[in-house]
């Protein structure tokens, strides 16, 4: 499979509309051919707060609370607008939940910017 196929793959799993943030290395792989695992990998390495919402049984304004407010570390936002969260976050968030060692935390890169409380 060649790279235009590779990336019209990629492509056809998105919804309308969907945005696919690709890393240097996700992009590398893709392009080195391999066996076709990268991009799957890439598209599922962040859940959305949607698919979080889903899975808790909350809604979706609850979760991104949870984003602003800490509860998943390394947490970011895509473009400035829809959070993304590291599967490991979750991995920490649940373990948190259900009072086990802290898990170890992840890495700084992805700072969130806090809002500031005005009391």
């Amino acid at each position: 499979m060649n790279l235009a196929d590779r990336l019209r793959e990629l492509a056809e799993r998105l919804p309308p509309g969907g945005l696919l943030t690709l890393t240097r290395d996700g992009l590398l792989a893709l392009a080195a051919g391999g066996d076709g695992q990268a991009s799957h990998e890439v598209l599922q390495a962040d859940v959305t707060v949607a698919e979080l919402a889903t899975r808790f049984h909350r809604s979706a304004s609850t979760v991104r609370g949870w984003c602003e407010h800490g509860r998943f570390e390394a947490a970011y936002k895509l473009n400035g607008r829809d959070w993304r969260i590291p599967k490991r976050a979750v991995d920490a968030f649940l373990a948190e939940q259900r009072g086990e060692a802290h898990a170890t935390r992840l890495g700084a890169w992805r700072a969130v910017r806090r809002p500031l409380l005005i009391g």
